[in-house]
């Protein structure tokens, strides 16, 4: 006679079409899984019982004995346990296939002695929030005296139901030889009965029926989240549960214990401890009640403590009493968990399994492999954080994931199947002798409700984005070079100046004044190759990149031939390739721009790296000389178009218009006599800072010689602050500082960031407030003893001119550079208030009007809509790009694409700073990023996702040091930190940029090229 196990698949799919026993994230079968780990070896043979997709299930697990239920559509389970062929089983456990019980239970109801042992849950009524009363009445119910029940059946009064039926029994060798006798009479009278009616009929029969109380602890699947809410629970329970689950990953074997234990026996608790773990380092873990939960996380809150000598009993008990001690409450049920320390780890990390912030469908992996430590991640200690992100329909073989990390992938696909849950935080560890190892899964604790998006909704959109990036690989007409790249930050740098993600507006007014023909007009004009029609900027799934194709084709000059052009421009793109952490340093470490003293390094790359010759190098070089002597006669043309700017704007700001029109000359004004000579006033300052940069490169200038220069320039934010002394002192009218002023915003193409005009009590009061005294004026001293070594060097590379026509040139471009932004975004600015204005009695405030384009706008200049009908025509249309932008605003991209494979998989480039100044300081830091820019930051590092000109107010507030996410070496917050002798850390990269955040106190040494977190 055997035992055996019953598990009762046979009724309807769980969800849709989809089988309870099939539960999980990714289409394994996984419940099923579940429940022969909790009955294996506890009797002799497993059936299964099935009806539904009953294939699925044997395809899986072939070794389990199959009854199929030809009616499982029309019947109900005590007729599918029925249909088994009991008549040589001595007992048997029958169980439903959608609840999942522990081991513990599966034990205790075979050790039964009764005919009938029944799992009953006394919690029932409050084993999950808010189940109604409806749900109440519908389950199945028992009535009990002590351990015995009384009666079973749904039909069960709530005032006299003591528990619901787990769906679990125990048939005992009475019950089994009542059912074989009378099998085909039941199977007619029990077509339509429930297993709890099956085991009534028993009781009436006289059967003695007892009761096991699970007290809650098990799951009957009804939601996605209940599989996990059985599985997760403390860490140690958490990783016990799993360890004999897992195939793609280890899980080291464990001692845990209640404070409670410990306290009773701290002895004995040591003494097991040495035994399973004879001569070993431990670790010694936290492990309490309240650490990880669904709702709140306490990741990293308590003590865990590594390399701990298990053999030195008081080295042990001083570590668990310190793992105790870090506890917040006296709780005795909260558990410490010890377990072996990894040796020879290679990489170690935190992965979550979806977006953090918003749940969007990526793994997101921080890890280390440098350090060899476990926790230099979660403790935030590692100077070695890397960041890999993975669409979760990411391929395991893609070739973006490194070596190191390869067996993750499957591991987490693998914890998510067996939980049937996809948000989870999980840390984990890679060894060289072991592999992978799991060391926590907890559920990530932030609430992604709020996310309105669907996964498939992303990958449309990738998949779109993908395509876009194939097409553009084909070739365009006027453009060398036989593929592209795509970054956020070379040439026109989109991340810099409108952000990573904005919103159409801002995109499209970018666009508008810069990417689509300015940027390729001023090249042409300038003596680089006419790259037009071809645009700068490019989106992918509202992204917007820099072709870099286009961008490296409009350096090169025009005097070179197309064959030479093509070579170039494919030579630089691989170069990036190879190098992407230079993706925001293209023009100082990719491409040469410009003529610079210390040309002779590009040509030894073009000739050792790119195969040129020397008559090749030299015609190139030819080409950057004549382009920055073209820059020094032009600066006095390129100045006077501002000053026309500036006087047309004077007009078209008092002129009486309708809105659009006003917009329209507005930007069409700040395009043809802004933008543009802006343009060409930015290539001519960074000749300028290429210049002086080389002569320091090549030893004609020493750095502090060239610092001495930059601090004579005076550009606007010298003008802001000496006219702020003389607001402070009554010299200038509060009102005439404000008009001066007030256009300026933080993002400049952002109508929903207000100007200074809008809030001048934010953002200029406390500059003239907190004005002190006027930033020291460089006496000039070393630059004039070392300007003749300057003039000389040039000289002696064809570019011969008096000293004073050299410097004024160094200064106007440099200072013009920044005066000509001032000046066109004044155009900007009002377009944007007059847009607001436009818009307000249509019902369309700011906040809407982000998500129209400019195009769409201007457009409405000859609409004939009644009111009513343009604001819902333009009600919809916001509506639309709205939820299309909330979606893209969970995309994961990276700064660099190079292959349609890095839209799937990527790993942020390890971003190397661009330092400004050699100044060295420790200081409290502030993310301005949070809304901090209320509080005090005189001497503070501040903390900007952008280095955009729209900050230049920060300047004003006696900041001691600036450090931003995007930002490149020649930026505008570049000059102006150079200006001011204040160090700076420009374009730090996500990653980085992150952890910097989260600390208090930083030490900035821009002449180390060093940043550390203090505290």
């Amino acid at each position: 006679m055997q035992s055996s196990v019953i598990f009762l698949g046979a009724g309807r799919p769980f969800q849709g079409d989809e089988h309870a026993a099939l539960r999980s994230a990714s289409g394994h079968t996984r419940v099923i899984d579940w429940l022969i780990h909790a009955t294996d070896s506890l009797m002799s043979t497993t059936h299964f019982v099935g009806g539904y997709r009953i294939e699925s299930i044997r395809q899986r697990h072939p070794e389990l004995r199959y009854w199929v239920n030809e009616n499982w559509q029309a019947t109900q389970s005590a007729y599918s346990l029925l249909q088994v062929d009991l008549s040589q089983q001595n007992n048997c456990l029958v169980s439903y296939s959608d609840v999942l019980f522990r081991r513990s239970l599966a034990t205790a109801l075979t050790a039964s002695q009764a005919d009938v042992c029944v799992a009953v849950d006394s919690h029932w009524r409050t084993r999950f929030a808010g189940r109604t009363g409806a749900d109440l009445q519908r389950c199945e119910k028992v009535s009990l005296h002590m351990q015995s029940i009384t009666r079973l059946g749904a039909d069960i009064p709530l005032t006299l139901a003591a528990a619901e039926f787990v769906g679990c029994v125990h048939f005992g060798p009475r019950a089994v030889s009542f059912l074989v006798e009378n099998q085909t009479s039941l199977q007619q009278h029990f077509q339509q009965g429930n297993l709890s009616d099956l085991v009534e009929m028993l009781r009436c029969n006289g059967m003695q029926v007892e009761a096991i109380d699970v007290q809650g602890d098990w799951a009957e699947l009804n939601e996605p989240r209940d599989l996990a809410h059985f599985v997760l629970g403390t860490k140690a329970q958490t990783l016990r549960r799993l360890r004999r689950m897992v195939r793609c990953s280890r899980i080291e074997d464990q001692v845990s214990f209640t404070v409670a234990e410990w306290q009773d026996d701290a002895s004995k608790v040591m003494r097991d401890i040495q035994q399973h773990f004879t001569g070993q380092k431990l670790v010694i873990r936290s492990s309490a009640l309240s650490e990880d939960g669904f709702s709140h996380s306490n990741a990293g809150a308590y003590t865990s403590l590594l390399n701990v000598d298990g053999r030195e009993l008081p080295v042990l008990e001083s570590a668990i009493q310190h793992v105790i001690a870090s506890y917040p409450d006296a709780n005795p049920q909260n558990q410490v968990l010890v377990q072996p320390m990894l040796e020879n780890v290679i990489a170690s990390g935190v992965a979550f399994t979806r977006s953090l912030s918003s749940g969007a469908p990526y793994y997101q992996i921080n890890y280390d492999d440098v350090s060899g430590s476990t926790e230099s991640i979660t403790s935030g200690t590692s100077d070695a954080h890397k960041t890999l992100v993975m669409q979760r329909n990411a391929d395991e073989a893609s070739a973006n994931i490194p070596d190191n990390l390869r067996t993750l992938l499957p591991a987490l696909r693998e914890i998510e199947s067996l939980l049937g849950y996809d948000s989870l935080d999980v840390e984990f560890a890679i060894t060289a002798d072991a592999g992978l190892h799991i060391l926590q899964v907890r559920p990530i604790a932030v609430d992604h409700s709020k996310w309105e998006g669907g996964d498939a909704d992303i990958f449309t959109q990738l998949n779109n984005a993908r395509e876009r990036f194939e097409d553009l690989q084909a070739p365009a007409p006027f453009i060398a070079g036989r593929r592209t790249l795509f970054g956020i930050m070379p040439d026109w740098n989109p991340a810099e100046i409108i952000g990573t993600k904005p919103q159409p507006l801002a995109v499209s007014l970018y666009r508008h004044l810069i990417m689509d023909e300015t940027w390729s007009t001023q090249r042409a004009e300038y003596g680089y190759r006419d790259v037009r029609p071809s645009p700068l900027l490019v989106s992918f799934a509202g992204h917007p990149y820099v072709d870099i194709r286009a961008s490296f084709n409009s350096f090169i000059p025009k005097s070179l031939d197309e064959p030479l052009a093509a070579r170039l421009t494919d030579f630089y793109l691989d170069w990036l390739e190879r190098h992407p952490y230079l993706h925001d340093k293209v023009e100082f470490e990719v491409v040469p721009t410009c003529f610079a003293l210390d040309f002779d390094r590009w040509r030894q790359r073009l000739a050792e790296e790119g195969g040129f010759c020397a008559a090749e190098i030299d015609q190139l070089r030819d080409g950057l000389r004549q382009i920055s002597i073209n820059a020094i006669q032009r600066n006095s043309s390129d100045l006077a178009q501002i000053d026309k700017l500036e006087q047309r704007f004077a007009q078209l700001r008092k002129h009486p218009m309708p809105p659009l029109e006003k917009v329209r000359a507005l930007l069409l004004d700040c395009r043809n006599f802004g933008t543009l000579p802006f343009a060409h006033l930015a290539r001519s300052a960074f000749v300028a800072v290429t210049l002086l940069r080389s002569a320091v490169n090549c030893g004609v200038l020493s750095e502090a010689e060239m610092e001495d220069f930059l601090n004579s320039i005076r550009t606007v934010s010298h003008m802001l602050t000496h006219d702020a002394q003389s607001c402070a002192r009554g010299e200038l009218s509060w009102e005439a500082f404000v008009d001066k002023y007030g256009h300026l915003r933080p993002g400049t193409y952002d109508i929903n960031s207000p100007s200074y005009r809008a809030d001048p009590e934010r953002y200029l009061k406390p500059i003239v407030d907190n004005t002190t005294t006027a930033p020291t004026v460089s006496s000039g001293r070393l630059w004039q003893l070392a300007r003749p070594r300057f003039v000389a060097a040039l000289a002696k590379q064809g570019m011969e001119y008096e000293a004073d026509t050299l410097e004024l040139f160094l200064k106007q471009a440099i200072e013009g550079r920044e005066y000509a932004k001032f000046a066109f975004t004044r155009n900007l600015s009002l377009a944007l208030d007059e847009l607001v204005n436009w818009a307000e009695p249509l019902g369309i405030p700011r906040e809407k009007l982000a998500y129209l384009d400019i195009e769409t706008l201007l457009a409405l200049r000859d609409s004939h809509l009644d009111a009513e009908s343009l604001s819902e025509h333009l009600r919809d249309i916001g509506r639309r790009n709205r939820d299309v932008h909330r979606q893209q605003q969970t995309i994961e991209l990276p700064p660099l694409l190079c292959s349609s494979e890095d839209l799937n998989v990527f790993l942020y480039p390890a971003t190397q700073p661009n330092f400004v100044g050699t100044g060295r300081l420790r200081a409290v830091c502030i993310d301005l990023d949070e809304g901090d820019s209320e509080q005090d930051l005189t001497g503070k590092i501040a903390l900007i996702p952008q280095a955009d000109p729209g900050y230049d107010w920060l300047f004003g507030r006696q900041i001691a040091g600036l450090i931003t996410m995007y930002g490149g070496a020649n930026s505008h917050m570049a000059i102006r930190a150079a200006e001011f002798g204040l160090p700076a850390a420009l374009g730090v990269g996500e990653t980085r940029y992150r952890t910097l955040t989260s600390a208090k106190v930083l030490e900035l040494d821009a002449g180390n090229r060093i940043i550390r977190v203090i505290q």
